[in-house]
Order: structure tokens, then sequence, then C-alpha cells
């Protein structure tokens, strides 16, 4: 039915009902229907990498914006930062993209939603072609002449009617069937070049917005800058209001250290961390404030320098740290070298090229932006070779360094007294029911390797929770299978999980907050005194 076989038609509730109503549009391998009720264009962008590896696709229908505009919880900017992405992964994937306009307004958007519909759609007319891809408008084939939706094409819910679909539905086939359209086949590579290009692939994601250069830390989010829409505060993290010194009368004081999942969530309402102070609050702590200190990218040893070197001070009840699978994936991306932040190694060879004084010439290159990346990309190959990169040893190199972050989060937690709940983050290899979105998500060589290595996480934390050092201050939680049996769609790539799932995860955390602040609460005269009969 389509040129470009297939093609994948990713979208929201729009999509996904399209599917149902025309199911013979929809069969592979020429076409795919990925759209997923009551998902966000955030929550699309994040398995955009994954529905196109899985299918194979050389052509990408693009139909995003409807619930946020029902739900009124996203601005223009946020929208058009993540088709951007979207565009780009497909772009650098060799994807023929055709991207549609948000249809005219409903009954049910928000105030305001009218507004940031057209002017979305104004972008994406206006710049769909720097990406290389195709605008198909359909706002003009469902709008009336006042403004909104044609009655006719409009459902009861909000979105478009049986009637609605029939009037796009030929401008959709003629746009995906015009002449002249072919696949975008890549250019034929050396082993290095594709490499190189895998490279790049990454490399978009060096984003100081979100990894601004810290001391100790190696970085943090920009403060004032947005992550989906959402500011960091003033220190850097993802707070309606940054952390102060003084420490309200009855606050019970828990942080939550983590990378990007720890952040997710699109609102802060959604994050983990919010969750969290929701649950304790409802579960008898009235007065419980939870701080989010998620990081993007942080790996273990950033998170005990983090708390080591800043948090200490803020006099927390109880601290939360989410850790085990940043470490293992992003060595085999970027810096590595075992124990390293992810991009350490960029920033040891920007500093070199331009302040070595054996070289001062350096200082005067001009190093443009292609320099740059040959630059990073060449220190990364060297740094490869030098660890044995893949190797049985080096594997063992990236976990062993891992559990030593974790033996000092432990004495950490002992020498300062404040309880310290480590968890192993969930990952998708550990879910038992796959469902067809979250399949295909890594090359199988990959989720070998990170199998492998999450299975030596999982005996390090049988091993603490045995053990258990420091048992009235630190407590090990392997929370890999808390998905294990869960049937519906969860995980959006390797390790970030959806709405639902972080509920699941925040009552599982809240339970062992709770049961920690117990633990660390000092003993009472009537205790004292059996616990001096038992000995005697």
């Amino acid at each position: 039915m389509y040129p470009l076989c297939p093609t994948i038609f990713v979208g929201d509730d729009i999509t996904a009902r399209w599917a149902v109503l025309r199911p013979e549009l929809f069969q592979e391998p020429t076409g795919l229907a990925r759209g997923i009720a009551g998902q966000g264009v955030h929550d699309m962008r994040l398995r955009i990498r994954s529905d196109i590896t899985a299918s194979g696709a050389k052509g990408l229908h693009l139909l995003v914006g409807f619930n946020e505009l029902v739900r009124g919880d996203a601005s223009v900017e946020a929208i058009v930062r993540e088709i951007a992405a979207m565009l780009t992964e497909a772009r650098d994937r060799y994807v023929r993209v055709f991207v549609g306009a948000i249809p005219p307004s409903r009954p049910r958007w928000q105030p305001g939603a009218e507004f940031i519909a057209t002017t979305v759609d104004a972008w994406l007319r206006d710049h769909a072609r720097d990406f290389g891809a195709h605008f198909i408008d359909y706002y003009g084939t469902l709008s009336s002449e006042t403004g909104g939706v044609q009655e006719a094409f409009a459902a009861g819910d909000g979105g478009l009617s049986a009637a609605g679909y029939a009037a796009i539905e030929p401008v959709m086939l003629s746009a995906l069937t015009a002449p002249g359209l072919e696949p975008i086949y890549p250019p034929d590579e050396t082993p290095d070049q594709e490499r190189r290009r895998k490279f790049l692939l990454h490399f978009g994601h060096l984003d100081s917005n979100t990894r601004l250069p810290r001391p100790f830390t190696q970085f943090a989010g920009k403060p004032g800058a947005t992550h989906y829409g959402v500011p960091f505060d003033a220190l850097g993290f993802l707070n309606a209001t940054a952390i102060t010194h003084e420490k309200p009368r009855g606050e019970t004081r828990v942080f939550v250290v983590g990378d990007s999942t720890t952040i997710d969530g699109g609102a802060l309402a959604k994050t983990l961390p919010a969750r969290l102070e929701q649950i304790l609050r409802n579960d008898g702590l009235p007065d419980a404030k939870v701080y989010n200190f998620g990081v993007m990218s942080s790996c273990a040893t950033q998170m005990v320098h983090l708390i080591w070197s800043q948090l200490i001070d803020y006099r927390p009840d109880a601290i939360v740290v989410l850790s085990g699978c940043t470490d293992q994936f992003q060595a085999w991306t970027y810096d590595p070298r075992p124990g390293h932040p992810y991009n350490a190694y960029i920033v040891e060879r920007l500093y070199d090229h331009f302040f070595d004084t054996h070289v001062p010439g350096a200082r005067e290159d001009g190093l443009s932006y292609e320099g740059l990346v040959t630059l990073i990309y060449e220190e990364r190959e060297r740094l490869r070779a030098q660890t044995g990169w893949q190797s049985p040893a080096w594997e063992e190199a990236v976990v062993h360094y891992y559990q030593r972050a974790l033996h000092r989060l432990a004495k950490l937690s002992h020498d300062h007294a404040i309880p310290i709940i480590a968890g192993l983050q969930p990952a998708i290899i550990r879910k038992n029911h796959l469902a067809e979105t979250e399949r295909g998500i890594a090359s199988a060589e990959f989720l070998a390797y990170f199998d492998r290595q999450y299975g030596r996480l999982e005996a390090f934390y049988a091993l603490l929770a045995e053990r258990r050092p420091f048992r009235r201050t630190f407590t090990a939680v392997d929370l890999g299978s808390i998905f294990l049996d869960r049937e519906a769609a969860t995980f959006n790539d390797i390790v970030h999980y959806d709405d639902a799932g972080r509920q699941i995860v925040a009552e599982r955390i809240a339970r062992e907050v709770s049961a920690a602040l117990v633990r660390a609460r000092p003993p009472s005269l009537r205790d004292r005194a059996l616990r001096l009969l038992r000995r005697g």
C-alpha cells in the first residue's frame, strides 16, 4: 500500500483509534500502527528509537500533541523540542518522515490549547524540511470556517469521528504515495565510519542544560534551564524551590538521589520523588518533604560525592539512592573507564587540548564543531583499546567500581548516622511479559552484556541484604524484579518506565523509608532496659 516498507505510524490516541477503525491501513509489513492511548509527546520521544529499530521502518508517520492539549500540561517550546528530537532521530537513521499537523480544537481542550496547536503547526510547516521531513496539513482538512473542528469530524470524547478519519485518510495516502519518494538508504561505510556514525547518535545527548559541569559531582542541571518544560532550581535540581539550610520544625526530610529515571515524568507531580512524598504523607507522615536530587546520566560515584559534598549539610532524615544501570550501559557507550562519569573523557580531552603548555598552537587552531567531534571520538576509541572494552575483565571491573561506590555509601550512612536506602534500579531485562512496544529496544549483543552485568548486580545486592552492613542506617533493596509479572507495557527503553511504573516503585520505596526511619530512632528508656536485661 505504501511505497516505503514498512511505514510506522507513531502517535497517541488519534493514531490508536485510527488503527482500530481502519485496521486494513495498518497491516504489516506495509504499515505498522504504534499509536498508544494516553501517551504524550515526551513518552513518544523516549520510545521512537526502539520503535524504528524494532520495525526496521524506512518511513515514519508522526502525529502528536493531542494529549498535551487535552491535559493542558505542555507549552509550545516543550512540544516543539520533543518533535525536533524525534525528527532528528529519524533523519539520523535514514528514515523518511511525514509529520502531521495537530488537528483543530475540540471541546475537551484546555484554555489556550488552540493557540499552542496552531503555533506548533506553523513551526512544523516552516521547519519540517530542515529535518528532511514532509508536513501534512490535517488542520486545514478538519477545521471549520469559524475555527475549531468541523462538527461532523468531532467525536463526543474530544477525538475524531469516523467521518474525521475518512477525511484525513486520502490526505495521508496522497502524501505517502507522492511521486518520487524513495527510501533513504545510508551510504556505504567502513567499520570505523559506522562506529563514528553511531557515536554521533549519542553525541547529541551532551546537553549543558541538563549536565552543567560542577566540582566533585562532574555535572548537574543548569539553574533556570528546563527539563521537559520543568525548570531546574537554583542548585540545579528538579524541585519547585531549592532546599534551604534551615530545616522547618517538624519536617521529615527525605532525599532521592538518582539519574534520569528520578527526574523523568514530564511534570513535577509525576516524578518518582513527588509520588513518594504523597505516599508518605498519606501513610502517617504529614510533614514529609521529599527533595529530588536526580541528575541526568549520574553514575553511583557521582551520587556518593553529591551526598558527601553537598547533601549532608541539609540534615536529611533519610536518603534514597537508585542506581546500577547507568554505570553499566554508559561505560558501553561513552567513557569506557569503569566508575567514571559518562562525559569525563570529553572534559579531560578538551582541557588538555587547549591548555597543554607543550602544544601552545592548540589555542589558536580554530577548532570547528567537526574537529571537536573528531577529537572526542578518537579519544573514546583510544580509551576503549586501553581499557579492554567489552572484554570479560572490563565487564568485571565495571561492576567492581560500582560495588566500591556502594560500600562508600554504606560507610557514609554509618559515619553520619543517616538512614540510606540503596535500590537497584528496575530494568526491562527482568520483565517476563514484554509488550510489543518493549521488544527490540537494543541490539542482541548489548542486551546480552546488560543481562550479564545486571545478574552480577543482583548477586551483589543479595550479599548486602544478607550481611546487612551498618544495619541500623544502611539498607540494600533489589528492585530489579518489581515488574517481573506485569503484563502491561511499562518501559520506554531499557530503564525508563511509565507513570504507573513510577507509582509502583514509589510505593515500594515508601515502605523501605518508613521502616528505615523507625530503625533510626534513638531507643527509648524501656528499650534500653530490655536490652540490658537480655544481656544479663
